[in-house]
Parts: C-alpha cells; structure tokens; sequence
C-alpha cells in the first residue's frame, strides 16, 4: 500500500492562526447567538412550547448530523482550481448567515392562521413549521461551511502540539465574538427585565439582534477569505474516489473500523450531551432563577466567555505539561466541581438568588465566578478534541497516503451533534417536567424554577463525568505519534 510522502508536519505562525480564526468569529455570531437564545425566543416571544422548541432545533440538528460525511466525503473528493475547500466555505457561509436573519425575522404570513379549505391551521402550528423549514436551511448550510473550514484548519497546521494551539485559538476568536456579541446582546436589546414584561418576551428586540449579528458575520468571513486565500490549492489533478454512493459508503466504513476516532466520539458525545443541556437551560437560569437584570445578565453571559476564552489559551500549556488525555482530565473534573457546587450553595436555600454580604452582591459573585468556571473547561475541552481528530487522521493518511481531513472531521461532527440532538429533545421535555409556562405574558412558579436550577447544576454535569471514563483509554499520545511519523517514513524509503 502507498504510504504517504507529507510525514513531515507543517507548523504555522500565531498570526496565520489567527487570520485562519477569524471565520470563529462567524460561527460564534451565527451559531452561539442560535444556541443561546433561540429556546427563549421560541418559548417566551413567539409562544411555542418547549417541547415544540426543542422539536424544531433537534429535526434540524439530527437532519445536519446525517449530512455531516456527506460534506465531508464531497469535500475531500472535489476538484476545483479553488481547491477542495474554499468553494464550500465562501457559499455555505453565506448561505448560513442569511438564513441566521430569517430565523428572527418571521414573516407575518406565518403568524396567522391559515384556511386550507375547511381545514384551520393555527398560527402556532405555522410559526412552528418556518421555523423548522429555517433551522433546516440553517444547519445545512452550516454544514457546508464547517465541515471543510474545520478541515482547512487541519492542513494549515499538523504540528502535533501547533494543533492544539491553532484549535484553542480558533476558539477564544469564538469566544471573543461570542463576548462582544451574544454576551452584550443582554444588556443592547433585553436591558428590562420587570415583573410586568420582560425584554425577552418581546420578538422585536431578537430582530434587531439578528440583523446586527448578521452584518458582523458577513464581514468575519470575508476577512478570512481574503487572510488565507493563499492556501487554495487547485485540486484539479488530485487523486479522488468515485464520487458515486458505493465509494461514499465505502469511505466511511474505512473510518468507522478505525479504531482511534471512537475514544473521541464517545468521549465528546458525553461532553456535548452535558454542555447543550447547560448552554440551553442557563438562559432560563439568568432570566427566571437568578432573576437577573439585562446588565448582570450581559456580566454573568460574559463571565461565561471569558472564562472559555482562557480555557482556550491555556490549552497549549496543558498538552505540554499533561499531555492531551491529561488536559481532559483536569477540564472535565473542574467544570463539574463548578456547577455542584452551585447546586450546593443555591439549591439547598444556603444562598439565596439576589442575596447581598452589607453592600456586597455575594449570590451573584458566586454564581457568576462558578458558572463562568465551568465553562473554563469547555474551553480546553472543545479545541482538544478537535485537535485529537486532527491526529487520527494523520495517522490515517500516513498508512494509506489518502487525505480524509473532511471526512474525520464530519464523522466526529455527526457524533457531537446526535449527542446534541438527544439533548435538545431532553432540554424540551425537562421544560414541560419543570412546569415552565410559556408566552409573552407568563410568570414561572417558585417550583418550576427550582427544577430548572436542578437541570442545569446537578444533571447537566454529572453526564459529563461518564466522558472521563471513556478517554482514560484513548491511546494516541505525542510520543505515539512522534515514533509513527519516522517508522513510516523509513517504509517509504525502503
């Protein structure tokens, strides 16, 4: 079999990672902003249950995870004087930003019921349908996007520990975008937050929203485009498989019996099932447990960010010193260390929400320095493991000279987003268990809150400590992979 001739790994300076990065910053404005608030969106402004919600998000994310090695099989076998990359990053990207502004902006057509001869269909029934049309639209597009910009990232840099670094970076730039727009959304366009009305039950304030995140992720891609255009390869004369359905199949059951990926798979399936259940919940959490004010909101919201941020920039220094099996170790046993504590100290009644020491507000220093914590580790959590796929698939295309960046990063996708999935559906259930009430004029019982608080620094965490079971076998290491790249190469020679 032909062994690959590229052992040799390419690193890339911090100021090319980050002109690489700065596409993160149109994830985070599309996606973050998605993920944050669209169940309060759905719920609160537009009067959709949470089953309903959690419904129209999980079809779209299931739907994007199946599409996922699809991408990926497409991308590593396309030949264009563009390159196998750069097409679908310019056309998936714009696609997604688009269809981010119709997530918010809702028709009215759609808000009113419709006659289909004798037969009614009610405004809720019609706002729910868009909205699963628009999160298909949205999650396909971002497939198309993602999938080879995760892989271009692969190519830039394959330097075992620049890997890490150009992943973390990748992520603070998300994390930075994530602060300086979803965080401050709180206090631009849901300052009030009254026992009357709140902002977050007005539609008008996720419009604005929308429309201003949206102009910012055009402007992220089109820098990103133009930083790196001198990495597009023309792939005319690359070698490619079929393109029929057999080669697809074919392709992905090479890397479905390939050992290595399914630590990371099963490990991260554990990590995104916890961390969807808690990045969806905390919304409630601010705005109904906490009750807190749009400005606090933004702080809390922030805190989360930076917090992901510095997880993100430390990362390099935790693969050098503990490698990355030990780097996971340390996240996964601090972000769950976190939220129980806060479950210890706020759901017992030994803290109470607004609670001040004098003049101090101790409950919402508290809270906002654990739950920030916690997401500390997601910040090492998330680039490590994307940098572990990395690794796989070099080992991969050092024992049969094939690049399949595209495809291991779509099958890795696929499994971080069926875990999504299935906990978007729990999320929507657990809200109709915690007897949430939805619409623009709801008031949640003191009960419904608890159970919610319960959701999200109880059982939200715990999930993730299955996750540490799993890695604690995962066998790639840097001296793995520093022994395979010379044993490979002196095959070649020889």
């Amino acid at each position: 079999m032909e062994k690959s001739k590229e052992l040799n790994p390419q690193g890339c300076s911090t100021f090319e990672m980050t002109k690489y990065s700065l596409a993160a910053c149109t994830e985070s404005l599309v996606m973050n902003t998605f993920y944050g608030f669209s169940m309060l969106y759905y719920t609160k402004a537009l009067g959709l249950s949470g089953k309903q919600a959690a419904a129209a998000a999980a079809i779209a994310t299931l739907w994007d995870a199946i599409s996922d090695p699809i991408m990926g099989h497409i991308s590593d076998n396309t030949k264009s004087r563009f390159g196998k990359r750069y097409p679908y990053i310019f056309g998936g990207g714009i696609l997604m930003i688009i269809s981010f502004f119709f997530i918010w902006y809702v028709p009215t057509f759609f808000k009113t019921e419709l006659l289909v001869g004798s037969t009614a269909i009610s405004a809720n029934a019609m706002i729910f349908g868009y909205l699963v049309i628009m999160n298909l639209v949205l999650r396909t597009a971002f497939t198309v996007f993602t999938i080879p910009y995760t892989a271009l990232g692969f190519e830039i840099c394959s330097d075992y520990s620049g890997r890490s670094k150009l992943q973390g970076l990748r992520m603070a730039l998300n994390m930075a975008a994530n602060l300086l727009g979803p965080a401050m959304a709180w206090a631009v366009f849901f300052p009030n937050n009254s026992d009357a009305i709140k902002d977050t039950q007005i539609a008008r304030n996720y419009i604005d929203m929308g429309t201003v995140f949206a102009i910012a992720a055009f402007v992220f891609l089109f820098l990103m485009l133009y930083f790196t255009a001198k990495y597009i390869k023309d792939s005319r004369q690359d070698t490619a498989c079929s393109g029929n359905l057999g080669a697809f199949f074919k392709n992905m059951k090479e890397i479905i019996l390939d050992k290595y990926p399914w630590w990371v798979f099963a490990f991260m399936f554990f990590v995104s099932l916890g961390v969807t259940m808690i990045g969806n919940l905390q919304m409630f959490v601010f705005d109904d447990f906490m009750q807190l004010s749009g400005n606090l909101k933004s702080i809390a919201h922030a805190g989360t960010m930076v917090f992901t941020l510095l997880g993100s920039l430390l990362l390099p220094f935790f693969v050098r010193r503990f490698d990355k099996k030990g780097a996971v170790y340390i996240a996964v046993t601090w972000s769950v260390f976190c939220e129980l504590t806060l479950a210890a100290l706020f759901l017992t009644g030994f803290i109470k929400p607004g609670q001040m020491l004098g003049s101090f507000p101790i409950a919402f220093v508290l809270f906002a320095f654990l739950h920030s914590g916690y997401w500390f580790g997601f910040g090492i959590l998330l680039p490590t493991s994307v940098s572990m796929i990395a690794d796989i698939s070099e080992i991969n295309k050092i024992k049969t000279g094939r690049n399949k960046d595209a495809s291991y990063a779509a099958i890795y996708s696929l499994a971080v987003k069926i875990s999504t999935t299935i906990a978007l559906v729990i999320v929507g259930y657990s809200l109709d268990w915690t007897g949430f009430q939805e619409g623009a004029e709801a008031i949640q019982t003191p009960e419904s809150v608890w159970r919610v608080g319960i959701l999200t620094f109880v059982v939200g965490p715990l999930v993730q400590l299955a996750a540490l079971a799993v890695v604690c076998r995962y066998p790639v290491t840097k001296a793995f992979i520093e022994k395979l790249r010379p044993e490979a190469a002196g095959t070649t020679a020889s």
